[in-house]
């Protein structure tokens, strides 16, 4: 008798059991419940990306800004898994490599859905669009057999060769000139590294001239230990160069060009360090160098198509000022992008590429900044901007009054 008590009870639950996963399971052919809101883009062929990246010294800007560069090359590498199979993007390691490195110029438009500082980090999350017909397109150049026989690789149409001196007697120059020359080369451009006697603009020049090579870039580099990260167990490096290209064989100045890197690694693999540093910064560097025309004059911008350099030179107090103002140079509709490349103590400098001249950029920015930030004292000297930015309080900016 209790046996069958027992049984019948353990009957009776399985069926209660099983009703109630009945109700919990949507009716066949009935469709999924829709995901978050936050989830789902707003465009089709947008994707929703996370970046992070730890604050070092205080400076929240700098880590915002690498935060954003890992969203985008999160957003880059999402699409490149879409349009590529596994075995093909092992085959084209140093194409995707080079798409990595310029992953900004393939994400036209991004919309920042959250960020903030946390326990010394700053995330951000973004809904990014991604270029994929340019993307196929810089993926079919990659696919292209190489040419061999020739001790510089073929160049793209309408990009001219370089030779890449030390313009100093520098180990970090020397030691750059080789990671400069392998991305440019990785990039599809001419390129070849000067000898150790061909450190000035007139015996660079020459020399880019007898190795049927249209310009030299003469360039200094240094790598700027910041040590350990906080709590992290990892150490960081950073690292800048500048370039002064010249047109060969004359030795004319044609543009200059700066770049900065930072990388983070394990505290026991510190001696790595400035090497990691120097590949990223010379895969920056490329980039800028790439496009540059020998008719780009000798203080344009000279680079490709219609687009010009503009920097802008801020004296800034307030950490939070420096994204702001980021944020309304791109927000300037004569601006095609606008890169953090510098911050010291009470500056920071931000490279623009735009079609306009300065002044133009200068009377767009103060429109675009005047919501949260109050800019004085503004010069144009060529094409450089310098301005003091200061952020608004809360409730001028609020209001949108003038101080």
């Amino acid at each position: 008798m209790r046996r069958a008590i027992v049984l019948a009870a353990v009957l009776l639950c399985g069926a209660l059991a099983g009703a109630s996963a009945r109700a919990q399971a949507p009716a066949p052919g009935a469709p999924a419940p829709p995901p978050a809101p936050g989830d789902v883009p707003s465009t089709p062929g947008a994707r929703i990306v996370t970046g992070q990246a730890p604050v070092v010294g205080g400076n929240a800007a700098g880590a915002r800004e690498r935060a954003l560069d890992e969203a985008i090359k999160q957003a880059v590498d999402q699409a490149l898994a879409a349009l590529v199979d596994p075995q093909t993007r092992a085959a084209q390691a140093k194409t995707m490599k080079a798409i990595e490195a310029k992953a900004r110029s393939f994400v036209p438009r991004y919309r920042t859905l959250e960020e903030g500082e946390t326990n010394g980090v700053y995330n951000i999350r973004l809904e990014a669009e991604v270029d994929e017909i340019a993307l196929r397109r810089r993926l079919e150049r990659g696919a292209a057999p190489p040419t061999t026989g020739t001790p510089v690789a073929p160049a793209k149409s309408g990009t001219a060769g370089v030779l890449v001196a030390a313009a100093d007697k520098g180990d970090e120059a020397g030691a750059f000139v080789t990671s400069l020359v392998a991305a440019l080369l990785s990039s599809g451009v001419r390129a070849r590294a000067g000898e150790p006697g061909e450190t000035s603009a007139s015996t660079a020049a020459a020399a880019a001239a007898r190795a049927s090579l249209d310009q030299a870039a003469l360039v200094t580099a240094e790598v700027l230990p910041e040590g350990l990260v906080r709590g992290t167990g990892r150490v960081s490096v950073a690292c800048r160069a500048n370039a002064r290209l010249v047109a060969a064989p004359a030795g004319g100045t044609i543009a200059e060009r700066a770049a900065t890197a930072r990388v983070f690694v394990d505290a026991e693999k510190a001696a790595d360090g400035p090497a990691q540093c120097r590949s990223q910064l010379g895969a920056e560097l490329a980039g800028r160098l790439a496009g540059v025309a020998p008719s780009g004059g000798a203080t344009g911008g000279g680079a490709s198509g219609d687009l010009r350099t503009v920097t802008v030179d801020a004296d800034v107090v307030e950490p939070a000022a420096v994204p702001e103002l980021v944020k309304s140079l791109r927000g300037v509709g004569a601006v095609s992008a606008a890169e953090l490349t510098h911050v010291a103590a009470g500056r920071a400098e931000i490279k623009v590429r735009t079609r306009a001249a300065a002044p133009v950029v200068a009377a767009a920015l103060s429109r675009s900044a005047g919501a949260m930030l109050t800019l004085t004292d503004v010069q144009i000297s060529g094409d450089v901007i310098r301005a003091r930015a200061r952020l608004r309080a809360p409730a001028q900016a609020a209001a949108g009054g003038v101080p």
